[in-house]
Order: structure tokens, then sequence, then C-alpha cells
């Protein structure tokens, strides 16, 4: 084992995680708020970075080793492309700042309460960024957090579209409601569908968890709950699938 990857790797802290895979990787370069503590890589992808980057001008730690030295640091499962990068988890933003940052005219945002599957926040994040989606609030407890999977699947969408995390989704509906956003929960069971609905400039959509759904205390505090609609023979769409409908057709409603 490389000594001195060996030795950075004992200093990190409880914060610090290993990104793996390109598209995350590069995503998390270009992050300016994103910390980079260690990036390690194959010849093959340095020689790649350096048509992007002038990677002798990263101010952060780089090292060409072998795919084997990366599997010891991100997985010998994992499909990491020849390269692994260890960051520090992106600071949470104070909800005030996070609204004050995104469009104030036309603005939709997703809330994603209580999920609890990395490779679905991910998705999510994912089809986000691919339909103009404007910012991601996650819920902090029984809810998976930033992490390597969330960002492998994300493919460099959790280093691009704007997100933080909340304790107390009440009081933060109600004070986007303040802001002027009009909460929507998706609901398979609401009698208002998503695609004959007409939205408002600034919306907030309510995606609950995998296996519960919204919460009652949520969906109470919704100004609408509306569904997609599917089949009758299939009783729900996974939540990344649903997001990503509903996400399409609000980025050609608007």
């Amino acid at each position: 084992m490389n000594k001195k990857i060996n030795k950075k790797a004992k200093n990190l802290q409880i914060n610090d995680y290993w990104l793996n895979g390109y598209h995350a990787c590069v995503a998390a370069i270009n992050n300016a708020d994103r910390q980079k503590n260690l990036l390690i890589m194959t010849k093959e992808v340095s020689e790649k970075l350096s048509k992007n980057f002038d990677i002798q001008k990263f101010d952060f730690e780089h090292r060409i080793v072998s795919r084997h030295e990366i599997d010891k640091y991100v997985g010998r499962e994992t499909n990491h492309q020849g390269i692994g990068l260890n960051v520090r988890r992106i600071e949470k933003v104070n909800i005030k700042d996070f609204v004050k940052n995104l469009p104030q005219d036309i603005s939709t945002i997703a809330i994603l309460d209580q999920l609890e599957d990395s490779q679905n926040v991910g998705a999510i994040f994912r089809s986000a960024l691919a339909f103009n989606i404007n910012g991601i609030i996650m819920t902090e407890s029984n809810s998976v957090g930033e992490n390597s999977f969330v960002a492998k699947t994300a493919s460099g969408a959790l280093d691009i579209v704007p997100f933080t995390v909340i304790n107390n989704i009440s009081n933060i509906i109600k004070f986007l409601k303040e802001c002027g956003y009009w909460i929507y929960g998706l609901d398979g069971k609401s009698s208002m569908v998503l695609e004959t609905t007409k939205f408002p400039n600034k919306i907030a959509l309510v995606l609950g968890s995998e296996s519960r759904g919204m919460r009652n205390i949520t969906s109470t505090l919704c100004d609408e709950l509306i569904r997609i609609n599917i089949n009758s023979e299939i009783e729900s769409l996974n939540v990344s699938n649903t997001a990503a409908i509903a996400f399409y057709h609000l980025s050609t409603s608007k």
C-alpha cells in the first residue's frame, strides 16, 4: 500500500467520505463549495482529466495509483472507473439562505420526506438536474444522507443541484408558503391529476418515503395533493420514477 496515501487516509474526518466514478468526481472537483482532500486515479484517468483540468494546479493532494489501490479505498465490488476522490460532506445551508439563492420569480423545488434508499435519492438528484429543478430539501431523521452511493447514482448532480437538510418539515413548509411557494404532495390516492393541474410559478413538490409514502402530518400541510395517472393494475411507481415523471412534466408546463 502507498504509505503516503495510507497516512492521509488515517487523518480523514468523520464528515469525509470517498466518491468514485468519473462524473461524480469531476462534478465534485468543479464544485467550489466542496472540500476535496485526496484524489487517487489511474494513469489513464489522469490523462483524461488533463484534457479539462490543469491537474498540477489542484489545491488538494492527488496521486496516480493502480486500480488495485483504488479498490482498497472505495471497495473491490465498486465500479469506480479508475478514480476515487475523498471529500468533505457539503455543509448544510440555512433554509433562509437556501431559498434566497433560488430564482425568485419562477422556481421549482423538491422536498424528500424521509427517503431511505440511496439509489432512489441519487436518481432523484439526477432527474432534478436533467429537468432543471432548482433545489432539493431533504429531511434529516429517518432519511438517507449524503454518501458515496447517492453521489454515484446522481452521476455528478449532487454537486450541481443545490440542496439542504432540515429537521422540522412542518416549519419549513410554512416558511416556504411565506416565501410564495405553493406546496404539492404526490399521493396516489388523490383525485387531482398531475397532467391536468395548472401550476403557479413557485412550487414545492413533496415526495414521501419508499415504504410509507407521505406522512399524514406532511400531507395536511400541502396546499394540494396530486397523483400521476397510471394503469389501475399497478398500485404505485418507485419514488424515483415518480419524481422523474413529475419533474419532466413540470419542466414543460411553465
